[in-house]
């Protein structure tokens, strides 16, 4: 929890604020991607409709790739749970992906989206789709 210095040398934050995982709103991760071991190096690469996996102690959570954008590092509205609507009532579960961009720089910052599509109950042996082998 967190995303100040410390807590992202450790490893990709969560937005205290922001959504939990899987819930109403958008669950903000912001992660480093050349430092602290490169969490998000390869951000840049997701592509629409990619799946993108969260881990919580007890359920699995892959959201879909909605959207890429670069902003500045000032805008806080990609961090809303109606991202770009502060007063907005949030409908859907969100994820968004936050780090420097680009590689070497924090001139500004990529921004990748996604929509919750399937909470999976952690079990032994159970893994969500999209991280089972040849998916």
């Amino acid at each position: 929890e967190g995303v100040e210095r410390s807590d992202l040398k450790e490893g990709p934050g969560h937005l205290p604020g922001s959504a939990p995982p899987g819930q109403l709103g958008n669950v903000v991760i912001s992660g480093h991607r050349t430092t602290y071991g490169a969490p998000f190096n390869r951000l840049d690469e997701l592509q629409l409709g990619d799946a993108v996996v969260v881990e919580t102690r007890t359920t699995w959570y892959t959201y879909r790739v909605t959207g890429l954008s670069v902003v500045a590092p000032t805008a806080v509205e990609v961090t809303f749970p109606v991202p770009g609507d502060a007063g907005a009532t949030p409908t859907q579960r969100l994820l968004t992906l936050t780090t420097c961009n680009p590689k070497y720089s924090a001139q500004t910052r990529l921004i990748v989206r996604a929509l919750l599509q399937t909470p999976l109950a952690k079990a032994p042996g159970v893994l969500p789709p999209a991280l089972r082998a040849g998916a």
